[in-house]
């Protein structure tokens, strides 16, 4: 059973750039109108750059989205670097909506639009229409951006094994880790999403010359210890257990996805406590105990698990782990069957 998780690490709301107010203003040009109007000549042709900073300011960037302001960036020379700028700017959730929009290929990236992580693990969505009217695909320079806002200082030497484990050719655990070293001299704060986001692009090598799984497992990693993030727990289980998750790079490993399942369910992270469960249940990666199963499927249903409902009302109908007790099953069937579940259903006739 490969659950889905909703879960996403912080999104930021779409927003649109920001500059400073006087982002706009021209000393040259200012110097140059003074001097005409010394001289006692009438400037016969305004330009757009004799208005003020602050109107100019309200005008070009108000509403531009990041494909407006690539387009912008080719009309002056001084305008350039604008995107570049407006990122520095606007901090780290500027930095991640253009780290967005350069590896999906749009102006503004929508995330309600956005798909979730499939199971050969691109997360692209080909469907989606791409508001690219300035702004171009650039998954190098997302990388670039991602691995600044990461916090986390990535070594080119790790390719191929990122740490003592996997260079060993052993699986990455939640115990075996050692602390990467950070960007403490910039004062960066290590970020859970771009983590996640940096393991998703090492793991299917975008942006990049290849895929480079062992680069992707020491992000998540990472980020589990040093960000607490339960999702990158979660889709370390995922990795582990599911071939597709990967693209068959990441060779199958039970006990690592058992491991990866249990952090993450202690945690509250509700999708692994179904797989926990379930390991339990089928002694998969872990010895088979039915009374584990019962506990960590009761625990993800009270926590709004759907499917587990059915799950509990299992172990019930058949005894499993609790005495057995029709009257609980059919309860538990009938929860499973208000939240829509097609084995609740089935299991009250």
């Amino acid at each position: 059973m490969q659950t889905t998780d909703n879960s996403t690490a912080a999104h930021t709301t779409m927003q649109y750039p920001s500059l400073p107010t006087l982002y706009f203003s021209n000393d040259d040009q200012n110097e140059s109108t003074q001097a005409t109007q010394l001289a006692g000549e009438e400037d016969e042709s305004p330009s757009l750059q004799t208005l003020p900073a602050e109107l100019m300011h309200t005008c070009l960037t108000k509403y531009a989205d990041w494909g407006d302001l690539a387009k912008l960036a080719c009309v002056n020379s001084k305008w350039k670097n604008m995107v570049e700028d407006a990122a520095e700017f606007g901090g780290r959730d500027a930095k991640w909506e253009l780290s967005m929009c350069l590896l999906h290929g749009d102006d503004k990236h929508d995330w309600n639009n956005e798909e979730e992580m499939t199971e050969d693990g691109n997360g692209e969505n080909d469907n989606n229409a791409k508001n690219n009217r300035g702004l171009q695909k650039n998954e190098a320079l997302a990388l670039k951006y991602l691995t600044e806002m990461s916090g986390v200082e990535i070594d080119e030497t790790m390719n191929g094994a990122s740490s003592e484990g996997e260079e060993a050719g052993q699986s990455v655990l939640p115990d075996n880790w050692q602390s990467p070293q950070t960007n403490d001299e910039t004062n960066v704060t290590t970020d859970e999403a771009a983590l996640l986001q940096l393991a998703t692009c090492h793991l299917a090598g975008t942006g990049l010359p290849k895929p480079n799984p062992p680069l992707a497992l020491h992000l998540l990693q990472t980020a589990y210890h040093i960000t607490s993030s339960v999702q990158s727990a979660h889709k370390l289980a995922l990795l582990y257990e599911y071939p597709t998750q990967s693209n068959n790079l990441i060779p199958i490993d039970v006990v690592a996805a058992f491991e990866w399942f249990k952090a993450a369910a202690q945690s509250g992270h509700i999708p692994s406590m179904a797989e926990l469960a379930l390991c339990y249940e089928l002694g998969c990666g872990v010895a088979q105990n039915d009374e584990e199963a019962l506990d960590w499927y009761t625990k993800a249903a009270e926590a709004g698990h759907g499917a587990s409902h059915y799950s509990v009302g299992e172990h019930f109908e058949e005894a499993r782990g609790v005495r057995m007790d029709q009257e609980e099953a059919c309860l538990w069937y009938y929860r499973a069957a208000r939240l829509g579940e097609e084995d609740g259903v089935g299991g009250l006739r």
